[in-house]
């Protein structure tokens, strides 16, 4: 059966598909599990307009300097850079969009713990996935719900950014990434995150204790896989 469209979809998180990725349709948190993806190779059809955001196989072009630019807009690798360059012990990095819903429900419970994190030397930055001409909105999301966090916009293609973040990152968003300060991957949270999901990892990883893994939401609520967040 072909998955409906996504702005159809009565549920908690919003997909959006990345270019060579199989997906299925975005589930509610308070669901034990997901439908099995189905395979198409329409994700237009599948996931609704949105899921032109990820695919796009075109050669990527410079990251926009335009003054108009309503977020700075960065790729992958000048991310991870920014990130080694930091002096942080290391950055937890959530990527979100205007559209999404459970992205702007996600955002307040990151801006609320952000200062707790900060002081321990592990600042939370935001990334819109947004299209470029979506920019503008992100930036007018950030506005109305009072969030002051570093935020940046990532450049077009998206499989390129996807690919520098988690290349085993399928397309969901909100997602959350924890970077230690050599801008290696540490945590993957693959999907929207509650507070006791993300804080004890964060606060685990601060104080020096091992941690590697991945929150995956599509086996249960909160469960976790991997090492060292214990």
């Amino acid at each position: 059966m072909k998955p409906p469209s996504l702005l159809s979809l009565p549920c908690s998180r919003a997909l959006i598909l990345a270019a060579l990725a199989v997906l299925g349709p975005a589930c509610s948190r308070h669901k034990s599990t997901r439908p099995t993806p189905s395979a198409t190779s329409d994700s237009a059809t599948a996931f609704g307009p949105r899921a032109e955001l990820v695919t796009s196989a075109e050669p990527s072009a410079e990251p926009s300097a335009e003054p108009t630019a309503a977020l700075p807009v960065v790729d992958g690798a000048t991310l991870l850079e920014k990130i080694r360059a930091s002096g942080h012990k290391g950055v937890v990095v959530n990527a979100w969009a205007s559209w999404c819903d459970p992205c702007r429900e996600e955002l307040p419970m990151l801006a609320r713990v952000a200062p707790k994190l900060a002081a321990k030397g592990v600042p939370i930055w935001l990334v819109s996935v947004d299209e470029p001409d979506g920019f503008s909105a992100a930036k007018g999301v950030l506005e109305s719900l009072h969030i002051d966090l570093p935020s940046f916009a990532a450049a077009p293609p998206l499989q390129a950014f996807k690919i520098a973040m988690n290349p085993k990152w399928p397309g969901m968003i909100p997602v959350s990434f924890l970077f230690d300060a050599t801008g290696k991957l540490r945590y993957f949270w693959a999907g929207e995150v509650y507070e006791k999901e993300l804080v004890p990892v964060v606060e685990g990883f601060a104080a020096g204790k091992h941690i590697d893994g991945v929150s995956d939401f599509g086996l249960a609520p909160g469960a976790t896989q991997g090492a060292g967040h214990e």
